[in-house]
C-alpha cells in the first residue's frame, strides 16, 4: 500500500471518527433520553445491553451518557483553550515580527518567562489557583499554549517583510493595522490554523490530565479525566469503566492529529507544487 493511500484511509478514519462523536452528540441523548448522572443501583458494573450500550459504572450511571457527556466538555475546553491561545499569541507575535527593537525585546521576554516553566506544571498552577470551572480550565490550558502561537505568527511576519507586497503598502503610506489585516494576517493564517488543529488535541490530554487530578472541571460534570480517575480503583472488577473513556480520548485526539497532519501534507504539497 503506497503512502498516499494510507494517507487517506487515516484521513477517513480521522473524519469518521469525530463526524460519528459529533452526530451521536447531537442525536443519542435526546432520542434515548441519556442522563450521565442518573443511578441505577440494579445495574452496578453491568455490561453492555440493549438498556446500556457500554454498560454502567459502580453507582449504576450509563458509561455512554457519561462519555458522550465528557466529549461535550472535551471538545468545548480544547477549542475553547485554543482559540483563547491564538487569540493572544498571534497578535503578540504579528506585533514583535512587524515592528521589531522594543516590541520584539518584550514579547520575547514575556514568552521567555511563560516558557520558563513546563506547560503542564503552569497548567496545574493556574487551574488550582483560579478554581475549578470550564472557563478557568480553559484559561489554565490556554496560557501556556500562548508563546508558541506568538512565536509561530513572530517568524512568519518576519519572513514576509521584504516580499514585494509588503514593501509596496509600506511605501504608498499604508497604515500599520492595515498592512496587517490585509498583507499579514491571510498569508500567516494557514500555519497558524495547522498548528492550532496540533494543539486542540494537546489541549484535550491536558484537560484530561486535571480532571484526573481534581482541579479540573467540578463535579458532578462528568469528563473523560474523572471518569478514569473514578474508574481506576474498580479496573480488575470492571475494566469497561476505565477502557470507555480512555478509547473516547484516545480516538479524538489521534483524529485530530491525524487530521492536523493531513492538513500539512497537502499545504506542503499545494506549496511544492505551485
Amino acid at each position: 500500500m503506497s503512502a498516499s493511500m494510507r494517507k487517506d484511509r487515516t484521513h477517513l478514519f480521522a473524519l469518521a471518527w469525530l463526524g460519528s462523536l459529533i452526530v451521536a452528540l447531537l442525536v443519542l441523548p435526546p432520542l434515548r433520553s441519556l442522563d450521565p448522572l442518573a443511578l441505577d443501583s440494579t445495574a452496578r458494573f453491568s455490561g453492555p445491553s440493549g438498556e446500556y450500550w457500554l454498560g454502567t459504572d459502580d453507582l449504576g450511571r450509563d458509561l455512554l451518557a457519561r462519555a458522550l457527556d465528557g466529549a461535550k466538555i472535551s471538545l468545548l475546553v480544547g477549542l475553547g483553550s485554543t482559540a483563547i491561545a491564538a487569540l493572544i499569541g498571534v497578535p503578540m507575535g504579528m506585533i514583535a515580527g512587524y515592528r521589531g527593537k522594543a516590541a520584539d525585546a518584550v514579547v520575547s521576554f514575556i514568552v521567555d518567562v511563560v516558557l520558563g516553566f513546563p506547560g503542564l506544571v503552569l497548567a496545574l498552577g493556574l487551574a488550582a489557583f483560579l478554581g475549578p470551572s470550564v472557563t478557568n480550565v480553559m484559561i489554565a490550558i490556554a496560557v501556556p499554549l500562548i508563546p508558541a502561537f506568538a512565536r509561530l505568527a513572530r517568524a512568519q511576519t518576519m519572513s514576509l517583510l521584504t516580499r514585494e507586497f509588503v514593501e509596496a503598502s509600506k511605501v504608498i503610506g499604508t497604515p500599520t493595522l492595515s498592512i496587517m489585516r490585509r498583507d499579514i494576517v491571510p498569508n500567516i493564517s494557514e500555519a497558524v490554523l495547522a498548528f492550532a488543529l496540533v494543539n486542540v488535541g494537546r489541549a484535550i490530554l491536558i484537560e484530561g490530565g486535571l480532571s484526573f487530578l481534581g482541579i479540573g472541571v467540578p463535579l458532578p460534570q462528568p469528563t473523560w479525566g474523572t471518569m478514569i480517575n473514578e474508574g481506576r480503583v474498580y479496573l480488575t472488577q470492571s475494566p469497561a469503566i476505565i477502557l470507555v473513556p480512555s478509547v473516547f480520548m484516545m480516538l479524538t485526539i489521534l483524529s485530530i492529529n491525524m487530521l492536523a497532519d493531513r492538513y500539512l501534507l497537502d499545504r506542503t504539497t499545494v506549496t511544492g507544487g505551485s
